[in-house]
């Protein structure tokens, strides 16, 4: 059995793939993410293949507990190019990994497709994708908690709390001025984004939409989106045949 691994920002999700299936994916809190809590979900299995966009204490942990087990770990680094495409970035291990492996889960999902990848978590990611697999640029836009949370921070007499429904209607109170303004700010961004994509390649084949936020935002666009739910876990598993 072999386990995957993503560690985001703020939480750690996880599946196990047996032969050609995968499992549920969980997720816990990066916190809860110890040596004990390793042995306890991953002892018995054969591979682990991890991706890490936290801090390197985590990847150290985990480096450290699959040498002791003698487990083949891999530790998915973004490279230049790979699985057929070719990062934009001329230090391509800027890129985020979370980024890289939505392309490649993308490029597997939809092989020969110009792509735009829409990421929507604690960072909303904007990746775009020729048909011949060339990455041809994105954007980093705060996520729809992050830009909430920097509001109250950065302003002294601004009160609200975080709402539950997705809006861009006008607010009539506080709350409802900052949860909806922000969705409405991260829907403005991506229908720009589709527009700019639209210009850049000659067919735009897809907007694929994944993480957290990702039917949410579908709903609330104007444009029509695929939705393709864990796209980063489709690109760790293109990395179990290695």
């Amino acid at each position: 059995m072999i386990a995957l691994i993503d560690i985001g920002n703020t939480r750690t999700k996880y599946a196990y793939q047996n032969g050609q299936e995968l499992s549920a994916i969980e997720a816990v809190t990066n916190e809860q993410v110890t040596m004990a809590w390793l042995e306890q979900h991953f002892s018995g299995i054969s591979q682990l293949i991890a991706a890490n966009v936290s801090q390197n204490a985590l990847s150290e942990l985990i480096t450290s507990w699959a040498n002791q087990h003698q487990i083949d770990l891999q530790l998915v680094r973004t490279e230049k190019k790979r699985f057929g495409i070719v990062s934009a970035y001329s230090q391509p291990e800027k890129l985020g990994v979370d980024r890289w492996l939505a392309m490649i889960g993308a490029v597997r999902r939809y092989p020969g497709k110009s792509m735009l990848i829409i990421d929507a978590g604690t960072a909303t990611t904007v990746d775009l994708l020729s048909a011949s697999g060339e990455h041809l640029g994105g954007w980093i836009i705060p996520g729809i908690d992050t830009m909430f949370n920097s509001v109250l921070q950065q302003t002294a007499n601004v009160e609200a709390n975080k709402g539950e429904n997705a809006s861009i209607a006008f607010g009539r109170d506080t709350s409802e001025n900052v949860n909806n303004a922000c969705w409405a700010a991260t829907v403005g961004a991506v229908e720009v984004a589709i527009r700019q994509a639209e210009a850049v390649v000659s067919k735009l084949d897809l907007v694929l939409m994944t993480g957290g936020n990702e039917k949410a935002l579908s709903n609330l666009l104007e444009s029509k989106v695929t939705s393709v739910k864990n796209l980063v876990f489709i690109g760790l598993q293109a990395y179990i045949a290695e």
